[in-house]
């Protein structure tokens, strides 16, 4: 059953990695600010959860941190096709520069940023310590 539970989050995952990466080619369509606002909603929810502590909704976020990623990338395909020599392997090194930072950099930077905002936990409650001397049950206390 537990099996059963993963493949469902793994599948929930991937539609959230669909959605964004739908979301941000559409956006791309209408201008990179577009886009970039789309990014910043995303980076939002991401440091929203990971200061609340909602670990469900921060995976997602990520998986929609990837989304962007691609979709950028799927934005400057055609420039890599028209492109020659030099010019093209720069641009598929700023595509993998994109998806290293939407997938690995800005994630852990957004984790760092929130744990830093976020109050530290409270102390734990004082345990009291165990007696050096137990006291010896005899008959008269079993009566």
């Amino acid at each position: 059953m537990k099996r059963l539970g993963l493949l469902g989050w793994l599948i929930v995952l991937l539609l959230a990695w669909f959605v964004a990466f739908v979301v941000t080619s559409m956006a791309l369509s209408e201008g990179l600010a577009w886009a970039l606002g789309w990014l910043a909603i995303v980076w939002a929810v991401f440091l929203l959860a990971e200061s609340l502590r909602w670990v469900p909704l921060r995976d997602l976020a990520w998986a929609a941190s990837v989304g962007w990623g691609f979709g950028l990338i799927r934005w400057l395909d055609p420039m890599i096709d028209g492109a020659a020599g030099v010019w093209r392997w720069l641009l598929m090194a700023a595509d993998l520069l994109c998806l290293a930072v939407c997938v690995l950099v800005a994630p852990a930077l957004l984790s760092w940023l929130a744990r830093r905002m976020r109050s530290p936990e409270p102390p734990p409650l004082p345990v009291e310590r165990p007696a050096t001397h137990p006291r010896q049950w005899g008959p008269k206390d079993e009566a």
